[in-house]
């Protein structure tokens, strides 16, 4: 064991002319940064240097950072639905919470569609069958509702482009009685009816942010 304080000697010496040939990373000032937006998109800026990889729980870039009072989970139709209710829509529980405003001076079918699509741009219109909660409370109210076939007879459309809603025609309706008859209010009883477009009947607009024709 006497060679031991010879050996650690040695070892010593040896490492003192390895370690200057090697040369160790660092930090370059190319990658130097202040915040995420001096770095690529690679990277992110962690204790003044740009580093590969993606910080956690960063919003994606490219569109700037989220107003406070936005968050990433937002309801889109929030602000629609309070443009609506300014507009004088109100939430019928009845019909599964919706939006509609019912307009008791009759008019034309195209007169109410327009004057329903004016209220807010893209989300307004006559109301459109949807759901069962819908029937039964246009059946309270009666007027035109958002379906004809003036493009082509007898194919019956909804203003939204909606498929799958719900027509509870009366018994022997529609019949396109006398000709012309292209346009679908609700009647008493809660059953719809093919009338002439033109004639005057009161109607329920509805607020659900669609789109719709004409």
């Amino acid at each position: 064991m006497a060679d031991a304080p010879y050996r650690g000697l040695v070892r010593a010496a040896l490492l003192a002319l390895v370690l200057p040939a090697c040369t160790f990373p660092t930090r370059s000032g190319e990658f130097a940064c202040n915040a995420d937006s001096d770095c690529a998109s690679d990277r992110f800026c962690d204790l003044g240097y740009c580093v590969v990889g993606a910080k956690p729980d960063a919003p994606p870039r490219g569109d700037g950072p989220l107003p406070i009072d936005a968050p990433i989970d937002a309801d889109p139709f929030a602000q629609i639905a309070m443009q609506c209710m300014q507009a004088g829509y109100q939430q019928i529980a009845a019909a599964n919470n919706g939006l509609y405003k019912t307009v008791g001076a009759g008019t034309s079918w195209t007169n109410a569609q327009a004057d329903c699509k004016n209220d807010v741009a893209n989300a307004t219109h006559l109301i459109v069958l949807s759901n069962q909660g819908e029937v039964t409370y246009m059946a309270t109210q009666l007027g035109w509702i958002g379906l004809s076939d003036q493009a082509n007879e007898n194919q019956f459309v909804t203003v939204t482009g909606e498929t799958g809603d719900l027509r509870p025609f009366a018994s022997g309706q529609p019949d396109n009685g006398g000709g012309g008859e292209d346009c679908v209010q609700m009647k008493s009883g809660g059953q719809l009816d093919d009338d002439q477009c033109g004639n005057s009947h009161r109607y329920v607009c509805e607020c659900d942010g669609r789109i719709s024709n004409p």
